[in-house]
Order: C-alpha cells, then sequence, then structure tokens
C-alpha cells in the first residue's frame, strides 16, 4: 500500500492542478486527512486483533466508495468551518477520500480493497496494478518507511506532482491565450 502521507499528497497535487485561486488551507488540510485516514482500520485492527478476513480489518469498510461519498457529505455540512461553499467542500473531501482505495487496489501486495462495501464485502483489485508495495513489518518500521518512501518518490509523488505543474502551466498558458485574443465585431 501506499504510505498514509503519500494518500495525503494527492488533494495537495490536485489543488496545485486545478485551482483557480489560492485553495483555502483548511479545506487541503481536510482533503488530505481524509485521504489518509482510512489507515486508521489498520491501527484498528491490530487494536481490537481483528481477523484479516473481517470487513473491518485493514483495506475494509474503511476503504469504501461509501464511506467516502459519507466523508464527503459530512465535509458538506461543515463547510463553513472549511470556509468555503459546501459543494466543493463535500467533493475535495469525497474525491480524496475515495483516492485511497483506488491508489491502495492498484498495488501488487497487500490485500485487496472493499471498495463497494456496504453494497458488496468482495474485496478488490484493479486490473492494472503498477505500485510496488513491501509490508512494513514492526521490527523495521523506520528503515521500511524509509526504502517505501523512497520508491513511492518516484513512483508516486513525482509523477503526480509533474502532471499536476503540467496541468497548471497548460491551464496559464490557455488563459493567458484567451486574454492576450483580440475579440472580433
Amino acid at each position: 500500500m501506499p504510505l498514509t502521507t503519500t494518500h495525503a499528497l494527492v488533494p495537495c497535487a490536485v489543488g496545485l492542478a486545478f485551482s483557480r485561486r489560492p485553495t483555502r488551507w483548511r479545506l487541503i488540510a481536510a482533503a488530505a486527512v481524509a485521504s489518509a485516514l482510512p489507515d486508521a482500520d489498520w491501527f484498528a485492527q491490530h487494536l481490537w486483533n481483528l481477523p484479516g478476513a473481517s470487513v473491518y480489518s485493514h483495506r475494509g469498510a474503511a476503504h469504501s466508495l461509501f464511506v467516502a461519498l459519507a466523508a464527503g457529505l459530512l465535509a458538506a455540512a461543515l463547510h463553513k468551518r472549511l470556509r468555503v461553499s459546501s459543494l466543493p467542500a463535500a467533493v475535495a473531501v469525497g474525491a480524496a477520500m475515495a483516492s485511497h482505495g483506488v491508489l491502495d487496489m492498484m498495488t501488487d501486495s497487500g490485500r485487496p480493497v472493499a471498495y463497494l462495501w456496504p453494497l458488496s464485502s468482495v474485496r478488490l483489485w484493479a486490473d492494472w496494478r503498477p505500485i510496488h508495495s513491501s509490508p512494513v513489518h514492526l521490527q523495521s518500521l523506520v528503515a521500511g518507511i524509509l526504502t517505501r518512501l523512497q520508491s513511492e518518490a518516484w513512483q508516486l509523488i513525482i509523477p503526480i506532482f509533474a502532471l499536476a505543474l503540467a496541468i497548471r502551466a497548460a491551464r496559464i498558458a490557455l488563459t493567458q491565450r484567451r486574454e492576450r485574443k483580440p475579440e472580433s465585431v
């Protein structure tokens, strides 16, 4: 699985690529937390000794698209605290959390994801799984995280931000082109 910090960078890259003006930091922070939050089920699984097959274990219900939709609705209800209108709050937080399950489905190890829970408890993999991932063991936590972070920098972080910068540059170029274009009457 991608590291929790990598998941949290996804909404930052999307904000960089698509915001028209500086995005409210509260919205980016809420989206970053929402994108990382599904990994709390890993701690819950170990804290309560849940069996790996349980829908409440890691990559289970917390990674569901419907939990992400619920988080988006919660963000819409709390939009005034985020200092944005309800639709951007719902979309940013819901999409950020939904991206977590998608990225986890694209890894080459670990468990499949219960992305369609509660409609189905079947765990899914993506057909295309390019993200290399190795488990992090408690015995070698720091070394494992540093190795994974280095791998994810090349596989996810750098490409995501390169794409975000390219999109941003293209949007700026299109805007400048429209502003320079004389109106024909």
